[in-house]
């Protein structure tokens, strides 16, 4: 009995140590904290009064600040066909498909990067989750009167249905816009991950220009949307840089309770 015990305990333990090795315990982890954030980003959507009121506000807001520029913005490409599908496309592809993307590049090759990143996404997102329940925004495309069209309805239906797909999506999400946001930090991890190589650099500086030019001309967002999701961003990077100092005591701590805790589980 006490054999097969610990044979049990053994074999627990060296599960745990191979899927924390290979990254299926990441894996996870980060799987539910995104299904989490994504179904409570998406739970809140029957404040549409709210949200058009806060959308109104902002366009009022812009406009004494002199920058509401995106319906002419929009204007400019609306008539391109190339245009408007290179900014649909870069809108819904270079956003979570780009940081699936990312987060494999970084837990591949650059281990210490990938943690760091995780984490900022992480707080970022959670922060944001706050702000989409406390502050309802309708984007541009959701503004009656307002004169925008919809891109992602009108020419990528692919992304339009992703888009709407009511179980995970709030179309009053708007701010912050964290399109614009981690498009920030996919650009940094990046540019630091390359930054021996000047035209990675300059691909990790670019690539949120084009994002907020994206959210802009699609009508997802308006500017100050962006703005408020560089802040959301730079928070969740702080945060994570504070706990990384912070952490390597108490991930010591962590790891040992957790070996000493799973094998206790098995059964005898």
């Amino acid at each position: 009995m006490a054999i097969s015990m610990d044979l049990s305990r053994a074999n627990a333990l060296r599960f745990w140590h191979f899927t924390r090795r290979t990254g299926i315990q990441e894996a996870v982890v980060v799987v539910i904290a995104f299904l989490v954030y994504f179904f409570i980003r998406g739970a809140v959507v029957d404040r549409a009064g709210e949200a058009l009121s806060n959308g109104l506000d902002l366009i009022e807001l812009e406009r004494a600040l002199g920058f509401y520029w995106e319906f002419e913005w929009q204007s400019w490409i609306i008539d391109e066909y190339w245009a408007v599908r290179a900014m649909n496309w870069v809108y819904f592809w270079g956003h979570m498909p780009l940081v699936i993307v990312l987060a494999v590049f970084l837990w591949v090759w650059h281990r210490s990067t990938y943690g760091l990143m995780r984490t900022a996404f992480l707080a970022s997102g959670a922060i944001g989750v706050v702000i989409y329940a406390l502050y309802p925004v309708a984007p541009p495309r959701l503004v009656p009167f307002a004169g925008y069209i919809d891109t992602m309805a009108v020419l990528d239906r692919v992304g339009y249905q992703a888009q709407e797909a009511q179980a995970f999506v709030n179309p009053y999400a708007a701010v912050p816009s964290l399109h614009f946001g981690w498009s920030m930090l996919l650009g940094g991890a990046f540019a630091w991950v390359g930054r021996h190589h000047a035209w990675i650099v300059f691909g990790g500086v670019m690539w949120p220009v084009l994002m907020f030019f994206s959210i802009v001309v699609t009508a997802n967002h308006f500017i100050i949307d962006a703005v408020y999701g560089a802040i959301v961003s730079l928070a969740g990077l702080a945060i994570a840089e504070a706990m990384r100092r912070a952490q390597p005591g108490a991930l010591r701590l962590l790891r040992a309770a957790i070996a000493r805790f799973l094998p206790a589980l098995a059964p005898g």
